[in-house]
């Protein structure tokens, strides 16, 4: 059955059915709608000024978008402008900083070399230090030698005119022992105290000639515990105290040990041949101090 020649029916539905009135209007070319085109080109008679209208309009959306474009640039601008001044205020504290950091840096190298020259200089002083130490020790111990043979009396009375040898005479009496002054004594005489209290009697200095003399008399001497009236100063009850005769280091180092034992509860300090000695108690072991360092042993 041919259906491409049979009229259009219409439907059971109410869609209404469009009545073809006039079918030379209607071109079943293919390409049909180009000459639309065609016309349109034709009927342009003025193609020149269309293209100036076009240009014209694009002109004007350019200028104002242009406008539209400065008007929000500006803000933006401005912001740059301020930022500007704000990196060039930040330029100029950082070129500040930069040339206080490099002044600093010569500085601490500066620094550095005087330290390190400081450095040396004290290790230098210390190696001084060492060196006057030791001389000073060693110095103190020759001196200290010489005077082993001297014995130190305190608390004798001054008179005017007096007679050291005579006096000295009366206390070995007291001590009934065996000595000749001519033979056993080669000097006596008063040194000045480097306290220099007038109110003081100056010490008397009396050096033996043989050390165990010395020795001897010292021992015999203390257990006297002899008064002031006990060799001619009537009414006077002052005690007199006979001792080795210590350099000045080492009766300053005498002094310290005696304070650092009292604190420490030690109950002996003494001096023995000019050597200084100390102990906690009777079973304890003997300390031996020759120079302030050694005050560390007593704990």
């Amino acid at each position: 059955m041919d259906l491409i020649n049979q009229p259009r029916t219409a439907r059971n539905d109410s869609t209404p059915v469009r009545v073809q009135t006039n079918e030379s209007n209607v071109n079943s070319r293919r390409g049909a709608a180009s000459g639309i085109y065609e016309d349109f080109v034709l009927d342009s008679a003025d193609k020149t000024s269309f293209i100036v209208l076009i240009r014209s309009i694009i002109s004007e959306e350019l200028a104002s978008l242009k406008g539209d474009f400065k008007t929000s640039m500006y803000p933006i601008q401005e912001e740059l402008k301020t930022f500007k001044k704000e990196f060039e205020i930040i330029k100029v504290s950082l070129d500040f900083i930069n040339s206080k950091f490099d002044e600093i840096n010569k500085r601490i190298e500066c620094c550095e070399g005087e330290m390190n020259v400081l450095t040396q200089k004290c290790m230098d002083i210390g190696k001084l230090c060492s060196s006057v130490e030791e001389i000073e020790f060693n110095n103190n111990n020759r001196e200290q030698w010489a005077r082993k043979s001297n014995v130190e009396v305190y608390g004798i009375p001054e008179r005017k005119n007096e007679n050291l040898i005579s006096l000295l005479q009366t206390v070995f009496d007291k001590t009934h022992l065996q000595f000749n002054i001519n033979t056993d004594i080669d000097f006596i005489t008063r040194v000045a105290s480097k306290k220099n209290d007038v109110k003081k009697s100056k010490p008397i200095i009396v050096r033996f000639i043989c050390r165990w003399k010395k020795d001897e008399f010292l021992s015999a001497v203390r257990k006297l515990k002899l008064k002031c009236c006990d060799i001619g100063f009537n009414g006077n009850n002052n005690s007199i105290f006979f001792n080795d005769h210590l350099t000045s280091l080492n009766k300053a180092l005498l002094q310290s040990v005696k304070k650092a034992a009292k604190d420490k509860g030690y109950e002996f300090v003494w001096v023995k041949n000019c050597s200084i000695m100390a102990r906690r108690s009777n079973t304890s072991p003997v300390l031996h101090f020759v120079k302030s360092s050694d005050l560390k042993k007593i704990v």
